[in-house]
C-alpha cells in the first residue's frame, strides 16, 4: 500500500525532531527548496531521520534561508533491515550511482575497500553519504546507510565476521550456485554481499575468504560477467 502523502518533498536533517520544534535548514538544503522546487512559506514537507522518526511539517522562508516546524509525527523511527555491502571504490560518477541505487534498495552499511585490482584509491566518504541521504529521501526510507571508512579489504571482512554477518562471495569465475538460490533462507540484516572490483577478484582474495571466513557463501549472479555496479545492484535486489 502506498503512503498517501508519498508526493511531499523530503528532507533529511541529523536535529532533534518533535512536535512544533523549529529546525533551520542547510544553504544548500534552503536553495532546492526556494529556487529549485519553488517552495515558499506554509507549503508542507516531510522531515525525518532515523532517530526522530518521520514528521510532517511546514517550512518558513525567510530570504535565502528556510526553517521548518515539525507539526505531527507520520512514522516512529525504524532502522533499515537489508543486507551490507562491501565493494571496491568505482570512477567517481559510478561510485555516485552505485551509493545512490544501494541505498534505494535497502542497504544497511557500505563498505568501500582496497582490493588488488582496485584503480581508485581515495574516495570521498562526505560525498557518498550525500548521495545515500538524496537516495533516502526519494525513495521513503528512514535511515540513512552506515557509509564505513576506506580500509583494506581484509579488515571489512574481519570487521564484517565479528559482526557475525554471511559473507555472500560473489565471484565472477564460478558458474553455480546461483545468489538466488539462498536469498529466501537468510535474513538479509545477516548478509554481506562481497562484490569485486573491475578485472575482478584476484585469486589471494578467493584464498583469503576461503581460508578465513567461517560463515561463507561463494556463489555466481550467473552467465553474464557484469559491471561491478550492475552486479552490487543485483545481488542487493535480491534481498529485498
Amino acid at each position: 500500500m502506498k503512503l498517501d502523502y508519498q508526493f511531499k518533498t523530503r528532507v533529511y536533517s541529523e536535529s532533534s525532531l518533535d512536535e512544533n520544534s523549529i529546525i533551520k535548514l542547510s544553504s544548500k538544503q534552503s536553495h532546492k527548496l526556494v529556487n529549485v522546487l519553488r517552495m515558499k512559506t506554509s507549503d508542507d514537507i516531510i522531515i525525518f531521520n532515523n532517530i526522530s522518526g518521520e514528521w510532517s511539517a511546514k517550512i518558513d522562508v525567510n530570504k535565502s534561508i528556510v526553517s521548518v516546524e515539525c507539526i505531527k509525527k507520520i512514522r516512529n523511527a525504524k532502522k533499515e533491515a537489508g543486507p551490507s555491502l562491501i565493494f571496491s571504490p568505482l570512477k567517481q560518477a559510478r561510485s555516485d550511482w552505485l551509493i545512490e541505487k544501494a541505498t534505494e534498495c535497502g542497504v544497511e552499511s557500505i563498505y568501500p575497500t582496497l582490493m588488488k585490482r582496485t584503480s581508485v584509491r581515495n574516495v570521498n566518504i562526505d560525498r557518498y553519504r550525500n548521495y545515500a541521504i538524496g537516495a533516502a529521501e526519494q525513495t521513503g526510507r528512514l535511515s540513512i546507510p552506515e557509509i564505513q571508512p576506506l580500509r583494506k579489504y581484509e579488515e571489512q571482512l574481519e570487521i564484517c565476521e565479528k559482526l557475525n554477518k554471511t559473507i555472500i562471495f560473489c565471484d565472477e569465475l564460478r558458474m553455480s550456485p546461483i545468489i538466488k538460490e539462498f536469498n529466501n533462507n537468510l535474513n538479509a540484516s545477516d548478509v554481506v554481499i562481497v562484490i569485486g572490483p573491475e578485472g575482478g577478484f584476484d585469486d589471494t582474495e578467493r584464498d583469503y575468504v576461503q581460508t578465513n571466513i567461517e560463515n561463507l557463501i561463494e556463489c555466481s549472479l550467473g552467465p553474464r560477467i557484469y559491471r561491478a555496479e550492475t552486479a552490487a545492484l543485483i545481488a542487493l535486489a535480491l534481498f529485498q
